[in-house]
């Protein structure tokens, strides 16, 4: 990946924040919006966002007490929160040494009956105040991230109905994460640099800061937790889809602060059952078709392999086509 988890101070940011507040399409306000996030993902991989999607009182509802309440709970039913998601490795993660983190993922966030299964099994005296919150949060980001993406599609120039086909294609999951004390305290790395397997990923930072993006030519940009933003960042399959005209964005946290830091955020994904391909108007004579169709659970099971793992960009080496 080019992404050494080096010990150097990262820069301000320098990722454009966008403001989508308010936009409607077919006006001049979504176009420049359009032209400034394509610009953004293409060049980074990522773009931060202003918007409300995420008010003062979902933010707090969010990460002043359903973060906290989740966290507090024993391991064990931390732990058992992985049984209502479907697939390997996607339950909770927690307990590894080399990273300071814990992670709770929750699936089918935006529908009322899940998150009340899902919150009776981990409150069974009841918690209609954390399914409330979490249905709003899964709501607004997936208005929001299905907005962003087809500015991206729409900015390199995809057909309204090819945008309408990919959406249509996607599921999504809301993980809700714990930041510790970073084990090595010298470089304050709490999550190693990696690109994300899945769609895009909407991120919501509280307070502490620890983001940090690897920009083009090496070097790591801090983006700040401010209040009314966000950072969308795309993903491997994002590469695919879009013909490799929107990279994978290099990422990693790092907290030299020690200090605890929460995040919430939405993954988009291929459903399991679909085929992962470039969509047709981004294959031309320009741009040569980057990667072959492949199963997005077969290309995660090769990543997770120990070849897959120890490869700087196993995207590529799954289903990349040679030149």
């Amino acid at each position: 990946m080019g992404s050494g988890d080096g010990t150097g101070a990262a820069l301000l940011m320098e990722i454009p924040k966008v403001d989508l507040r308010g936009l409607e399409p077919d006006t001049p306000g979504w176009a420049r919006a359009r032209a400034a996030v394509t610009a953004s993902m293409t060049a980074h991989g990522c773009v931060v966002v202003v918007h409300d999607a995420l008010g003062a009182e979902l933010r707090q509802a969010l990460f002043g007490r359903a973060l906290p309440q989740l966290f507090a709970l024993p391991f064990e039913a931390k732990k058992r929160s992985g049984c209502f998601i479907n697939g390997p490795h996607r339950g909770y993660v927690g307990q590894v040494p080399s990273e300071a983190l814990e992670s709770v993922p929750i699936q089918d966030a935006g529908d009322p009956g899940s998150i009340r299964a899902f919150s009776d099994d981990l409150w069974p005296q009841g918690n209609q105040e954390f399914c409330d919150t979490v249905v709003e949060f899964a709501k607004n980001m997936l208005e929001l991230e299905q907005t962003v993406e087809r500015l991206i599609l729409e900015g390199l120039g995809t057909r309204d109905e090819s945008i309408a086909s990919h959406l249509g294609s996607l599921s999504h999951l809301v993980r809700m994460t714990l930041y510790g004390t970073p084990p090595d305290k010298e470089t304050g790395i709490s999550l190693r640099a990696h690109r994300d397997e899945h769609m895009t990923t909407v991120l919501a930072q509280h307070e502490v800061g620890g983001l940090e993006v690897q920009v083009g030519d090496g070097r790591w940009v801090a983006v700040p937790p401010e209040p009314g933003t966000l950072t969308v960042m795309a993903g491997d399959q994002f590469r695919v889809v879009t013909n490799g005209r929107v990279p994978g964005c290099v990422h990693r946290v790092r907290t030299p602060s020690g200090r605890v830091r929460f995040s919430a955020l939405l993954n988009r994904r291929c459903k399991g059952q679909a085929v992962l391909r470039a969509i047709d108007e981004l294959v031309d004579d320009d741009h040569p078709l980057m990667y072959n169709p492949c199963g997005p659970e077969e290309y995660r099971a090769f990543r997770l392999s120990e070849e897959g793992r120890n490869l700087s960009d196993p995207l590529k080496a799954f289903c990349g086509v040679e030149r």
